[in-house]
């Protein structure tokens, strides 16, 4: 299993430039998995997206049903909000604040982190440069090597 931000995981759905690449890496994984706030963040990039002409009218619910059968599919996984996603968010924005120079980690990146931290998962795959930074001190295998 591996750990997908919504960055990576809209690439799933929306045909991007880079799409191939995130396509391979989930074909090579049975199970993907996100957290909670995941969906709701794909789901407004699905919007977005259509708002900006990338999908056609009414792409952007197309993308999120088929989003949604596959969280049904079991096909990807959401870490649910708990005490235990809690701790380690508090955790993982401790340590990227206490860098020198600090790793000014976003609330929903840390969220994300926390949720791969909860979840196991040793991979983490995410086309956001900022992101990635906070990934890689965390120890997680960042994915793809290079955006």
């Amino acid at each position: 299993m591996s750990y997908w931000d919504p960055s990576a995981l809209l690439k799933l759905y929306v045909a991007e430039s880079d799409s191939g690449v995130f396509l391979a890496l989930a074909s090579a994984t049975p199970r993907l998995v996100t957290a909670f706030i995941g969906k709701h963040e794909a789901r407004a990039a699905f919007h977005r997206r259509e708002t900006e002409q990338v999908l056609s009218p009414g792409g952007g619910d197309a993308c999120y049903k088929k989003l949604v059968h596959d969280i049904n599919l079991g096909r990807l996984e959401v870490v649910p909000e708990s005490t235990q996603l809690e701790d380690e968010f508090g955790r993982i924005l401790a340590q990227c604040f206490s860098q020198t120079p600090p790793i000014f980690v976003r609330t929903n990146d840390a969220l994300h982190l926390a949720a791969a931290k909860v979840a196991g998962e040793t991979e983490f795959l995410s086309a956001d440069g900022r992101q990635r930074a906070a990934v890689a001190l965390l120890g997680f295998t960042v994915l793809p090597a290079a955006p």
